[in-house]
């Protein structure tokens, strides 16, 4: 059974080294004997403050052994016959489709012939550079590894970072032109997305609105997480864009210990609980603040106002008009249950003494 292919030849030209790579690589061991307590990140930060009040002297001397490098890669790719499947440079080509986000139902939900979305200058150093920081340091994590790749892309000088800025342009440029000649199939949206994934063309949503003096929702663990790792993160890179501070964070967080890990989701769930409280306090406060229904007003039966009127007619006593209001209330309500009619109950019937 063959194994899978490799991103590069084994058997390429190894790729030249900045000036700052060198001194990196030189230093790393003296440095770390040095500083035993310090953290992978800590002596990352350390080397490039190193390198940043070098003499220029010195600074230069590595710059010379950058160019003697440079000089190394390219007499020997001048020679290099790459293999097929493989660039001038020994770099795997890679094939025409490509990975795409999938609905449930393995349903794509973007169009694979739509033109690849251009990247900024700081993937495109990060994906230039993974395969050789991973080489070159073996014994790294996911995590650190993209902590370093960070701290290498900050430590640039303003001319190495301009290349890759220019790169990034150009990719744009690509990207736009590829995109103006671009037809998407029926289904599709004009940046070749599948309509239905976007909750489809022309259709209207009604957001409900909502109450301001609602609870706030609970946070997730990352979220905590988020709110710790984004500053650092821009303090380290302040040029960092927001889709690749996505990237970087969430590279970051799967790279957390569990241990770390717990702190953030010991807050989410402090979060989950006052969210709850709240929620039960705002439900009560709803239910409680609903207008009771409004009550019925009392309607005398037609009967006993007949004979209340006749009573106060035909008997100016007192005493014997509240017997007879009495007698009369009774009888309306026998009749009234009865469902006899109002004529059938003829007040003057009734006499007293």
């Amino acid at each position: 059974m063959s194994s899978k292919k490799s991103a590069r030849d084994p058997n390429a030209p190894k790729r030249n080294q900045s000036a700052y790579l060198l001194y990196q690589n030189a230093m790393r061991n003296t440095f770390r004997l040095q500083n035993p307590g310090m953290t992978f990140g800590q002596l990352a930060k350390y080397t490039s403050a190193m390198y940043a009040e070098m003499p220029p002297a010195e600074k230069e001397a590595w710059g010379d052994r950058a160019e003697a490098d440079k000089a190394r890669y390219l007499h020997e790719l001048s020679t290099y016959n790459p293999p097929p499947g493989y660039d001038v440079k020994g770099d795997a080509i890679a094939g025409q489709t490509f990975a795409v986000r999938q609905l449930k139902g393995n349903k794509a939900t973007r169009d694979p012939n739509a033109p690849k979305k251009n990247m900024s200058a700081y993937l495109m150093y990060q994906n230039t550079m993974r395969e050789s920081f991973r080489t070159e340091n073996p014994g790294m994590t996911f995590g650190q590894l993209a902590k370093f790749t960070s701290a290498m892309y900050k430590s640039l000088t303003p001319e190495e970072k301009a290349r890759w800025e220019e790169a990034a342009v150009q990719d744009r440029i690509r990207y736009e032109n590829d995109m103006s000649n671009y037809v998407p199939p029926p289904g599709f949206d004009p940046t070749g997305q599948l309509v239905e994934a976007v909750g489809g063309i022309g259709r209207r949503f009604n957001k409900k609105e909502k109450d301001p003096n609602a609870p706030k929702r609970a946070r997730g663990s990352y979220v905590f997480f988020t709110l710790d790792a984004r500053p650092k993160i821009m303090a380290e890179t302040p040029d960092m864009k927001f889709t690749d501070l996505g990237h970087v964070m969430g590279e970051r967080w799967r790279a957390l210990s569990a241990e770390d890990k717990k702190r953030y989701e010991d807050l989410a769930n402090d979060d989950k609980k006052r969210f709850q409280e709240e929620m039960a306090a705002y439900n009560a406060t709803k239910l409680n603040a609903r207008p009771a229904p409004a009550a019925s007003a009392y309607a005398p039966h037609p009967q006993y106002q007949e004979a209340q009127q006749y009573a106060e007619r035909y008997y100016s006593s007192p005493a014997a008009a509240a017997q007879y209001d009495s007698s009369a209330a009774a009888y309306a309500q026998y009749y009234s249950q009865q469902g006899l009619a109002a004529q059938q109950h003829d007040p003057s019937h009734y006499h007293y003494t």
